[in-house]
């Protein structure tokens, strides 16, 4: 029997199991890589978008040539829908597969960072993954757009994407480990992989 059980007390929980090198990334590094996964992601829906509008026509149509503004625009819902739909599917599929395929986003990896389950240093499942995604990244692009013609709506979604932000920034920043509010809900930390010298 142990010291501490034999003094009454619980065991002590040894830490997270990491690899030779790891240590925690900071929040810095992990802003940064979060910037330039979101640059990535908004270049590739671009580019999707504009092979769908391509192939089925653009969402948006102008024609100055109409007599009120009312008809200077033309919206198709049904495209603008798809186009949300299409942009949300692409930044899951950017951000779970090598999450849990590879144990990190392209920017992650290429700033040698990985994302682990924090108990054992598991790699993520693919519902982890798809849950930190989700909690990370919600679909606010998605309802602004489907609110489309709804001002009022469109503000209250992007101030509440600015709030959520906010919040996931400070609750990192806060953290003894650096997980923000979306690491702890799902059990993810992220660790930066130094190179091991000889």
């Amino acid at each position: 029997m142990s010291r501490e059980m034999s003094r009454g007390h619980a065991p002590v929980e040894p830490p997270p199991a990491r690899a030779a090198g790891d240590s925690l990334a900071s929040v810095s590094r992990r802003a940064l890589a979060w910037i330039v996964d979101v640059v990535v992601v908004t270049v590739l829906v671009f580019v999707a978008v504009s092979v769908v509008d391509a192939v089925a026509g653009p969402a948006v149509s102008f024609r100055p040539e109409s007599a009120t503004l009312r008809d200077t625009v033309s919206v198709d819902k049904g495209l603008v829908a798809l186009n949300a739909l299409f942009a949300t599917a692409l930044s899951a599929a950017y951000f779970v597969i090598p999450w849990a395929r590879l144990g990190g986003s392209p920017a992650q990896l290429a700033l040698r960072m990985r994302v682990r389950g924090d108990g054992a240093g598991e790699p993520l499942t693919v519902g982890r993954a798809a849950a930190r995604w989700i909690l990370l990244f919600p679909p606010f692009a998605t309802v602004s757009a489907l609110a489309a013609g709804v001002p009022l709506l469109g503000w209250f979604v992007w101030g509440s994407a600015l709030v959520w932000y906010l919040v996931l920034l400070l609750t990192t920043a806060q953290s003894s480990t650096n997980q923000g509010l979306h690491d702890r809900i799902v059990g993810s930390v992220v660790r930066s992989r130094r190179a091991v010298a000889g």
